[in-house]
């Protein structure tokens, strides 16, 4: 994304104004950086975005209504900084998205990113159009990664000798059925297959899994999967959830 540039480009050709205006708060690299962002975010999404001092963000947060943060790895000459700022503002706000700007997106640093609550890492070289795309996706529910990086990950999936997800401290803990069928959906298994191996109708397991994802903060089997890759800590013992297991199991 070139910001001396920025202005010389068109928004998305299939973009569609928001109806109604969200919210953005960025903390960038420097305050004309931040600024520039900004701008750019109100040109092409009629949104209110405004930057942010590394030192405010919090209190903005805690004072007003945000629906996005966007926050550079890099904040006013303290190289990686950003990871700590990222960390606080998702345990203090863990319901507000946070896009990170990483000028060298490889896959140790995005992994890191990830493990400090962000939902979209972005390369500030790329064009303004993808960055408009990274947020919009973002302030949707959904992971934004560069390809390179997804690829990372699904072959991390693929030498994961156990599962990783949740500490007891990051979340609800899963109940015992949710935990089975969570482990049996990151193993790619279908409803059907779960519902066979553990003896519960699809039904069953589709609500099963409903649960789990709203306790993780995903919405859908890949979210899953790049969820538990860019964790390392075990699940924690199941909570023993008495009544509905035993009468489904």
């Amino acid at each position: 994304m070139q910001l001396n540039t920025m202005e010389k480009e068109k928004a998305p050709r299939d973009y569609r104004p928001q109806e109604v205006a969200f919210s953005v708060v960025i903390a960038g690299r420097d305050s004309l950086t931040s600024a520039l962002l900004a701008d750019a975010l109100v040109h092409y999404l009629k949104c209110n975005a405004v930057a942010a001092r590394q030192s405010d963000l919090l209190r903005m947060l805690r004072s007003s209504k945000v629906d996005l943060v966007i926050i550079s790895a890099d904040l006013d000459k303290n190289a990686g900084a950003g990871f700590d700022l990222a960390s606080a503002v998702s345990s203090a706000h863990p319901e507000t998205p946070i896009v990170f700007l990483l000028d060298e997106p490889v896959n140790e640093l995005v992994v890191r990113a990830f493990r400090c609550g962000v939902r979209g890492v972005f390369n500030p070289q790329d064009s303004m159009t993808k960055f408009i795309d990274c947020v919009e996706h973002v302030r949707k529910g959904s992971i934004w990664a560069e390809k390179e990086v997804t690829d990372h990950f699904l072959a991390a999936f693929r030498s994961i000798p156990a599962l990783s997800a949740l500490t007891r401290d990051e979340a609800p803990l899963l109940s015992t059925r949710e935990l089975q069928v969570v482990q049996c959906a990151a193993r790619g298994k279908t409803n059907r297959a779960i519902a066979s191996e553990l003896h519960l109708s699809e039904h069953t397991v589709k609500n099963y899994l409903f649960k789990a994802f709203a306790k993780m903060g995903v919405s859908s089997r890949v979210e899953l999967l790049f969820y538990l890759a860019t964790r390392e800590d075990s699940f924690g013992q199941p909570r023993v959830d008495h009544g509905s297991d035993a009468a489904e199991a």
